[in-house]
């Protein structure tokens, strides 16, 4: 057990190392699709535009607004989980924002408060593991990698050259070494296990949603996948919260 605390930084270094020079090496630029904006139902309700998906950010804001009440609770000092939480209200309002107006510009706004989740998330998770030490200069460079990401982006959108790959892998990559991490140590943290679980199912089932957006709206002719996405999501978002409620609940009783 001690062997494989002191290999599993080693072994997350490497793939984060591996994966990097894959996807630039391997991986073409990637631009951001023009139909990525068209979404199936487009409704405007009370004058707003693309209604339903604009107001299911709601569940982003009330999950970080619970997230900073459960901070009030336990008197949590982390400016990780402090992070984490700013950055779920901010994915709402970002989302919100994009939706109201899809553009590559509004969609900066999206994307730019999400990496702040995904690296805060991972860096969590690290520092109940391994070394908090560590893990603040993990989120460190991850936030500041996050939002060098969707920049990088946004100025070869700007040069018609549009490249994805890095905001791909500061979304995907921390899930990759999350579901290492957790593997290699399944029998510690007891505590975070379900909420965990629960995190990836309604992550991955929104990733399905989006993915089946138009077919959902053509099935139901009412709601469309986009919408079902945002939910599913802020479900996700709300896991987190419940994770930090339950650790830090065990941690002071």
């Amino acid at each position: 057990m001690k062997r494989m605390k002191e290999m599993t930084p080693k072994i997350l270094a490497g793939v984060s190392i591996t994966t990097l020079i894959a996807v630039f090496s391997f991986l073409p630029p990637i631009a951001q699709q023009y139909h990525y904006h068209n979404f199936s139902n487009d409704v405007a309700i009370a004058s707003i535009p693309n209604f339903w998906n604009v107001v299911s950010n709601a569940g982003f804001v009330l999950s970080g607004i619970w997230g900073f009440y459960v901070v009030a609770t336990w008197k949590i000092k982390s400016p990780i989980i402090k992070t984490l939480f700013a950055g779920i209200i901010l994915t709402g309002i970002g989302s919100a924002y994009y939706h109201y107006a899809p553009n590559n510009h509004t969609l900066f706004w999206d994307r730019l408060p999400m990496t702040i989740v995904f690296t805060a998330f991972f860096s969590q998770l690290y520092a109940w593991y391994f070394s908090y030490q560590t893990a603040i200069r993990i989120w460190v460079f991850g936030f500041f990698l996050g939002i060098f990401s969707v920049l990088y982006w946004h100025l070869t959108e700007e040069f018609y050259c549009g490249d994805l790959r890095l905001y791909a892998i500061v979304q995907f990559l921390p899930i990759l070494l999350i579901v290492i991490m957790c593997s290699l140590h399944w029998s510690e943290n007891k505590i975070i296990r379900l909420p965990l679980i629960l995190t990836f199912a309604c992550y991955l089932f929104a990733k399905m949603a989006e993915h089946y957006d138009v077919e959902i709206f053509q099935h139901t002719h009412v709601i469309s996948g986009h919408p079902i996405k945002h939910l599913a999501a802020a479900l996700a978002t709300a896991c987190m919260v419940w994770m930090v409620n339950r650790y830090y609940k065990q941690l002071k009783t």
